[in-house]
C-alpha cells in the first residue's frame, strides 16, 4: 500500500457514504490530514484521516441502517451505537480502509475515515508553512 493509493481509497469511501445519504458535505479534516500509525511488521507508518459534515436533517435510524447494511455488503464488521442524540455507524475491515464512521444526527451528519496504514512518517506528509 502506498500514500496516494491509501488516500484515494479513502476518498472514495468517503463520496460512496455522502452520495449514497445526499445533501450538500463539507471537508472539516483532510483529507490531507496524515497521522502515524503502526504497520502491521510492528514498523512505525501513516495514515490519512478524512472528516466531512452536512446540516441534512434526514432520518437518521433509516440513514444508518441503510449506511449500515452497504457496509455490511463491503465485507466490513460494523458496530452500531444509539445515543440520545442518533445513531452511530462504524465500520471496519473490507480491505480498502481502516474504518469508516457515520453519526445521523438530525442536523449534524458526519462522515468520517481513516485509511490504511502504509509505509512513511506521517510529519514527512504534513504540509508545511512554505508551501
Amino acid at each position: 500500500m502506498d500514500a496516494e493509493t491509501a488516500k484515494q481509497q479513502m476518498i472514495d469511501a468517503v463520496d460512496d457514504a455522502t452520495g449514497r445519504l445526499g445533501g450538500d458535505w463539507k471537508a472539516r479534516t483532510g483529507p490531507d490530514a496524515p497521522e502515524g500509525c503502526t504497520l502491521a511488521s510492528g514498523e512505525r507508518g501513516a495514515h490519512w484521516r478524512y472528516l466531512t459534515g452536512s446540516t441534512l436533517e434526514g432520518t437518521p435510524e433509516d440513514d444508518a441502517a441503510r449506511m449500515a447494511a452497504h457496509w455490511r455488503s463491503q465485507g466490513m464488521s460494523i458496530v452500531e451505537r444509539d445515543s440520545s442524540d442518533g445513531p452511530a455507524i462504524v465500520g471496519s475491515g473490507g480491505g480498502k480502509i481502516a474504518s469508516i464512521s457515520f453519526y445521523a444526527y438530525s442536523g449534524n451528519y458526519t462522515v468520517q475515515a481513516v485509511s490504511l496504514c502504509f509505509p512513511g512518517d506521517a510529519d514527512d506528509l504534513s504540509p508545511t508553512d512554505d508551501e
